[in-house]
């Protein structure tokens, strides 16, 4: 499986795996540069950075350089791009900036259903389709939101759910908590975004 992170301004705790391939997208293009990871591509219109800065892009990586003026941001085109070129995609960099950015990339995941996570140091947040899956405890809390009218059972969580139907307004499904080994969701119908998430310096 091909698995690829890519990198976006916001980009602070990435660290080189091997197994991994990477993509800059402008600005977190020069985050893995500064930590001397090998990155695959590096995407975007490059507007915010020096000429000396774009010379080293060019030199260490392919560069896919986009038109500043666009219909879609940087992290559209290059997360569209990943999902024709690898079978596995995250995305970091995009929690803790702009929100009008932040909410363009989880409209793309909730109601374009493009298939990827997000994630930094607190939060990791995917997509399930209709499905049983077990979730370990990796985080202190767990949430997650129908993009969709949905149908769910939850177990081994402190707030268990048996078939409960769901719409995209509902909010009452934030901040359970896994009390067992592991927890077990299964989506009988539609799709949810997951959240695991942590508090600040846990």
């Amino acid at each position: 499986m091909k698995r690829v992170i890519l990198c976006a301004n916001m980009t602070k705790d990435v660290h080189y795996n091997k197994d991994v391939h990477y993509i800059g997208v402008d600005g977190g293009a020069l985050v893995l540069l500064e930590k001397n990871i090998p990155m695959d591509y590096a995407i975007g219109d490059f507007d915010s950075i020096s000429s000396e800065q774009f010379a080293q892009l060019k030199e260490a990586t392919t560069l896919i350089q986009l038109e500043s003026e666009k219909d879609d941001s940087d992290s559209e085109h290059a997360l569209k791009f990943a999902l024709e070129h690898y079978d596995e995609v995250a995305l970091t960099g995009v929690i803790g900036g702009r929100m009008d950015h932040f909410i363009a990339i989880y409209n793309l995941m909730a109601y374009q259903k493009l298939n990827f996570a997000i994630f930094d140091s607190q939060n990791y947040i995917y997509p399930l389709e209709v499905g049983e899956y077990r979730m370990d405890k990796r985080t202190t809390y767990l949430s997650f939101f129908a993009c969709e009218d949905s149908e769910v059972t939850l177990q081994g969580v402190k707030y268990p759910l048996v078939h409960r139907k769901l719409s995209s307004k509902d909010v009452y499904t934030v901040s359970n908590e896994i009390i067992e080994p592991y927890a077990v969701l299964e989506v009988h119908s539609g799709r949810v975004i997951v959240i695991e998430s942590d508090d600040a310096n846990t």
